[in-house]
């Protein structure tokens, strides 16, 4: 698994944590996403790196197409070629179907759908052109 890099879609806790720590542990390179409202990110990482993680850590808004593209774009340019993409980031919003509001649906379907094609679409542009005959897999 040497210097291949995997990303971890909110990454810094619950299953994401043990996901991350297990890939670390496999030997990967191992990147985070936080959502930018996080306040605990660097504390995150602090804690992590005690524990022997040397952890990167972005920031991302998995609902949005232009943040997930600037992200994966920064990755790739400062960790490098993105191999592995863990969609795990997402939101709840524990009441009633009754009690719901269209706003907690839309951002609750924007944050766990949304974010799978937001995220997976950047990283598989990159397969497309790393992975010979990806392109009918992954048109542009």
């Amino acid at each position: 698994m040497a210097n291949r890099v995997a990303i971890i879609t909110g990454g810094m806790g619950g299953l994401g944590e043990t996901i991350s720590t297990k890939m670390a542990d496999a030997g990967y390179i191992v990147v985070v996403t936080f959502s930018p409202s996080n306040k605990n990110a660097e504390k995150w990482l602090e804690d992590m790196k005690a524990r022997g993680y040397a952890f990167k850590a972005y920031p991302v808004d998995v609902a949005d197409y232009e943040s997930c593209e600037r992200c994966v774009e920064r990755i790739a340019r400062e960790v490098g070629t993105v191999d592995i993409l863990v969609n795990n980031a997402g939101i709840t919003r524990d009441m009633t179907f009754r009690k719901m509001t269209k706003a907690d649906w839309d951002i609750t379907l924007r944050t766990n759908l949304d974010s799978v094609f937001n995220m997976s679409s950047r990283s598989a542009t990159a397969w497309s052109s790393a992975v010979k005959g990806a392109s009918s897999m992954c048109p542009r």
